[in-house]
Formats: structure tokens, C-alpha cells, sequence
């Protein structure tokens, strides 16, 4: 059995959306109340590479008052809703 080449590109795609399923933009923030993603910052995020994801991703935990990339800090906006 031949192991299958690997797709450095491919690769570099791999770190999930911080998506939530819960679009719904703050309008005063123009967060989403879900992922705290700016409208933009969703609609680039399929062509990221991963160096831009993980400066989205710390942005977003910053946005949420977390003390790292894991911390939920206030988790979604719809939590205090």
C-alpha cells in the first residue's frame, strides 16, 4: 500500500472556522455574535493561509476578553442576549 502525497497547500488550509452557526452581526461592533468575526474576516477565511487564520483566531479571543486562543472568555454574544 503507497501512502498518499500530501498537499502542503492543503495542509496550510487545515485550522476549522471558528463558526458557530449563529451569523448574526452586532451592528454597533460589526462582530458576528456568534464567532466575533468581522463580515469580512468571514468572507476571506477560505482563502487563509494558516499564519492568517492564527492572527484571526487571536484577534477574536482579544474581542472576547480570553486569556488565550482556547479560553472562551464571554463565548458568544447571544450568551448575554
Amino acid at each position: 500500500m503507497t501512502d498518499a502525497p500530501i498537499d502542503k497547500a492543503l495542509l496550510e488550509q487545515l485550522i476549522c472556522s471558528p463558526c458557530i452557526s449563529v451569523c448574526v452581526v452586532d451592528e454597533p461592533t460589526g462582530f458576528c455574535k456568534g464567532c466575533w468575526r468581522t463580515v469580512d474576516e468571514i468572507a476571506e477565511w477560505p482563502r487563509m493561509m494558516r499564519h492568517q487564520r492564527l492572527e484571526i483566531l487571536a484577534r477574536l479571543a482579544e474581542r472576547r476578553g480570553a486569556t488565550s486562543l482556547t479560553d472562551r472568555g464571554q463565548g458568544p454574544m447571544l450568551a448575554a442576549d
